[in-house]
């Protein structure tokens, strides 16, 4: 088989798990660069120093598609971040052929994937929420459906796909919890506050009938039907600079936040793991289990063994003995 069939095959194979578009073209497009390094050769003929070869060539590089509108050559090499998704992405489609029984075994297996620096994640600022919802004084529809958006993905911490696929009849307002369907075809349960469900509420009782089913819908006369997420990353813009904000506020940044205040006051990383909807406790951890130096001391004040420690002090303070 060669190595554009393979690829293809990857790709049909992830199309028919149910997994996102944005998913199956990142295969295709990280995959390109191999196809272009190698040729297309059989993949039964590539082989570990082929790949190793493969990601010296990626460590020396600017950019990966000169020739791309949307790729400006750029200064200094490829991050460690991108090299780190290519690797990812052929020894997906290694294992993937190794699975299927096209190769005997994945040629990849023994090629390490560069861990990129562990930054601190790009979180929104809560106090900038509360200008934004502060700012929100009206009551007019657009006024509700926004206090209802910001409010949802702040409570729930779902990716911006999942609140703009809602539907009226996902949400359960008495239970307090939303069926949202993100990155493909991927169903799970999202909880929320009562303060979201009155907000949600509220809004419902406004919300043009005449727009099918969808939760979040556009009030304006042109664009009709549920809201894209473009159209809820300009609410948060438009809300953000009324209030002033000049913070992140796009509607990663509110998940990112969500997941930072759980960690940040206790929660446990496999509860985390199941409400962001993850693959794997590894993504919950290698996101968000990442702190600043004040939070570090913060949480060794509050849980170093030394607070539960019954320790008689002594009442001589001249260093006598």
């Amino acid at each position: 088989m060669l190595l554009s069939e393979a690829i293809e095959r990857l790709v049909i194979a992830t199309q028919a798990d149910g997994l996102s578009p944005n998913t199956t073209d990142g295969y295709r497009r990280k995959l390109k660069p191999l196809l272009d390094f190698l040729g297309d050769v059989p993949v039964e003929e590539i082989t570990t120093d082929d790949l190793r070869r493969y990601v010296a060539y990626l460590r020396g590089r600017t950019t990966l598609y000169p020739c791309h509108p949307h790729h400006k050559e750029r200064k200094g090499t490829l991050s460690l971040a991108t090299i780190n998704g290519h690797v990812r992405a052929f020894k997906r489609l290694f294992n993937f052929l190794e699975a299927e029984g096209v190769i005997e075994s994945a040629p990849s297996q023994k090629i390490k994937t560069p861990r990129p620096p562990r930054h601190e994640p790009k979180s929104a600022d809560l106090r900038d929420a509360e200008a934004m919802l502060n700012a929100i004084s009206g009551d007019t529809p657009q006024d509700r459906r926004d206090r209802a958006i910001i409010l949802f993905l702040i409570d729930t911490g779902c990716r911006v796909g999942g609140l703009c696929r809602l539907k009226v009849s996902d949400i359960d307002l008495e239970k307090g919890e939303a069926l949202v369907t993100e990155k493909g075809e991927k169903a799970r349960i999202v909880f929320f506050r009562p303060e979201t469900a009155e907000a949600l509420r509220a809004w419902l009782k406004v919300r043009p009938n005449d727009q099918g089913d969808w939760l979040f819908v556009s009030l304006g006369n042109k664009a009709r039907g549920a809201l894209s997420v473009g159209a809820v990353e300009q609410v948060l813009r438009r809300r953000a600079q009324k209030a002033g904000v000049k913070g992140r506020v796009n509607p990663h940044a509110w998940r990112h936040a969500f997941a930072r205040r759980y960690i940040c006051k206790g929660g446990d990383l496999a509860t985390l793991s199941d409400l962001m909807g993850h693959a794997s406790l590894e993504i919950t951890k290698a996101s968000y289990a990442i702190f600043t130096k004040e939070e570090l001391r913060e949480k060794h004040q509050r849980y170093s063994p030394v607070t539960e420690l019954k320790v008689v002090r002594s009442s001589r303070d001249d260093g006598t003995e």
